[in-house]
């Protein structure tokens, strides 16, 4: 089929995506042509449609079909098309040709245009996976987002912190398999102290300021957005996972005890994120906060996992308590963050496609272990 051929995938694009854009140039709807792709010997079965569902996944059968209209071998087609490598967990994978559009399990965005240059078309972009740091296209200084119709992004000329964070951020994933975990649990220790709301804190205050001209957005639309924190995050993310701190902090457990071991690594974060106020104020209120926000707390309970016998062997080091994990849900954020409606927030953060994006959310694997 050259309409296929003439119309390639791009590393890492949804499947649903690459539908869209063969589909596209010849004003037939994007389920029409999957049921033309899919045509064979037994009746084809789609769940849901391009409406309802931005992902397309495929079973075993519908997939050797594929790579048969396409003349595209299969290794291929799995290794630009991410969720072509196994079928949905709600798909049968029986003798039958089945598909079905659901909403992509992992986090999304827009490629950058300039990179995939003639592959986006008029209300069909190039949606794709950016993986655990390519999220941020280097080349062309933009941070991604997520938009289903149009090309979304935010210009990182005036942010020159959050490139440097990319970079470390990268560093980070080629270094460690499990660094989308790593960074999970850093954000939500960011979320922590983002909000209770700190006297002391200009450095994001500055930073929302130059989103928000960057963007066009007033400021309580933009205080929300995973690029604010993001630096810190990783900051963060970087220490806890150096083993040499690790060890460090197991070394101080055992010789010194519990507390000079979470006083030395709350100096570290403090001097690493360039915050000198920091260690203070946290030791105070470790000292002082309730014990219900004791045992939630994902430093704590990382430090205490981490210093525990298993140490780093225990497979719930990396896992966030569900009420201390950072809300997935931009309007839950917006409503820690702002005294504004967040309704009205949310409306304006949306007309800018703030709303989408890479987001450092908590690994759905691990249950969270009960803390003692």
């Amino acid at each position: 089929m050259p309409t296929l051929v003439r119309t390639p995938p791009v590393a890492g694009e949804l499947t649903g995506s690459w539908l869209r854009r063969m589909a596209a140039p010849y004003g037939l709807p994007a389920q029409d042509l999957l049921r033309g792709i899919l045509s064979g010997p037994h009746r084809v079965q789609v769940t849901g449609s391009p409406g309802t569902g931005l992902e397309l996944f495929l079973n075993t059968h519908a997939r050797t079909a594929l790579t048969h209209s396409t003349g595209l071998p299969l290794s291929r087609l799995t290794r630009l098309l991410p969720a072509l490598a196994a079928p949905h967990e709600r798909l049968p994978d029986d003798e039958s040709l089945r598909a079905a559009w659901y909403m992509p399990d992992q986090a999304w965005a827009g490629a950058c245009p300039s990179c995939t240059g003639r592959a986006w078309r008029p209300g069909q972009p190039v949606l794709v996976y950016p993986g655990t740091a390519g999220h941020i296209c280097r080349r062309h200084q933009r941070w991604l987002l997520a938009h289903p119709g149009r090309p979304a992004s935010i210009p990182l000329e005036t942010l020159p912190e959050i490139l440097a964070a990319h970079r470390h951020h990268a560093a980070l994933a080629r270094a460690r398999c499990d660094a989308a975990d790593v960074v999970a649990l850093a954000a939500a220790v960011v979320w922590s102290w983002q909000v209770q709301g700190w006297k002391s804190e200009t450095v994001w205050q500055d930073r929302v300021h130059r989103l928000a001209a960057a963007t066009g957005c007033t400021q309580a639309a933009v205080v929300a957005h995973a690029l604010v924190s993001y630096p810190e995050t990783i900051t963060v993310a970087r220490l806890l996972g150096a083993p040499h701190w690790q060890q460090r902090l197991r070394e101080t457990a055992m010789a010194e005890g519990a507390g000079a071991a979470t006083e030395l690594l709350l100096r570290e974060i403090s001097r690493q994120a360039d915050r000198p106020w920091l260690t203070d104020w946290l030791i105070a209120y470790t000292r002082t906060r309730p014990r219900t926000a004791a045992a939630t707390d994902p430093l704590a309970r990382w430090l205490h996992r981490l210093t525990s016998a298993d140490g780093t062997d225990s497979d719930g080091l990396w896992t966030v308590h569900r009420t201390a994990a950072r809300p997935t849900e931009y309007s839950d954020r917006t409503g820690f963050l702002t005294d504004l409606r967040p309704r009205t927030v949310c409306e304006e953060a949306g007309a800018a496609f703030l709303t989408g994006g890479w987001e450092p959310v908590p690994s759905p694997q691990l249950a969270p272990a009960p803390c003692p």
